[in-house]
């Protein structure tokens, strides 16, 4: 019997806007250069993006390993990109408020919820089944992805939220899985993950002795790892659960 269901954040619980991207990265380098500015460290526009690239091909080689930073580690490696000793001249105070504007654009440009998705949540948690979260971030923390589910209404359904900057590990390392059923006092053979990524959601768990759930809108694909069942809508789950 399934008790326990993990669900993927991104594109799967909640959808990215692709236009949001572009939004968030602006206000992101906005608010970054005000602070600088006001910190007595001005920086050119353009010297902003060539540190936002190079903090991003830095954070791909810590993902290409599935394991992660902080929000402070990334904005780090940004700083660090505009100069050496940045971060040493700014106060702890400053540091924190380039830590704020970095992190915070995705609440001025939120995902919206997948169809389905707020039925889903409810309808299994109504039915007596633990709720996680299990996710893996980019630029914007798991402190302020939490805000965003309870902007929706979705927080207080979930037991633990599992983010990878938060454990230091990435989807499909088994640590972000196991550590995330430890937290919840669960057992991989009685739980099930639900996600849209084949490798990093359906292997993933699957390798750790979980069912998985694969999310696909566009229908099946060619899997690396076989799903125990395709969801193409989120309000199938609750039946797609209670078949397994």
């Amino acid at each position: 019997m399934i008790s326990t269901v993990t669900l993927d954040y991104w594109q799967t619980l909640l959808a990215e806007m692709p236009e949001n991207l572009g939004r968030g990265k602006q206000l992101r380098l906005e608010g970054i250069s005000a602070v600088l500015t006001q910190s007595g460290h001005p920086m050119a526009p353009a010297k902003l993006e060539a540190a936002h690239a190079a903090a991003g091909q830095a954070l791909e080689e810590v993902w290409r390993e599935y394991r992660d930073v902080s929000a402070r580690e990334q904005v780090r490696f940004f700083l660090d990109a505009l100069s050496p000793d940045l971060a040493s001249r700014l106060s702890d105070d400053q540091f924190e408020r380039v830590v704020e504007a970095y992190a915070i654009p995705v609440l001025h440009f939120p995902p919206i919820p997948s169809p389905g998705a707020l039925e889903a949540v409810k309808d299994l948690a109504g039915q007596g089944f633990r709720l996680c979260v299990i996710s893996n971030t980019g630029r914007t923390p798991g402190l302020v992805l939490r805000k965003v589910l309870d902007h929706y209404g979705l927080l207080s359904y979930f037991t633990v939220l599992t983010y990878s900057d938060e454990i230091g590990y990435r989807k499909p390392h088994p640590q972000i899985f196991q550590e995330t059923l430890r937290r919840a006092g669960s057992d991989p053979a009685q739980s099930v993950h639900v996600g849209d990524n084949p490798v990093d959601d359906v292997a993933g768990a699957k390798a750790v002795g979980m069912r998985a759930i694969h999310f696909s809108p566009g229908g099946p694909v060619t899997y690396f790892s076989r799903p125990d069942a395709v969801a193409l809508h989120l309000g199938q789950l609750p039946e797609l659960i209670r078949a397994l």
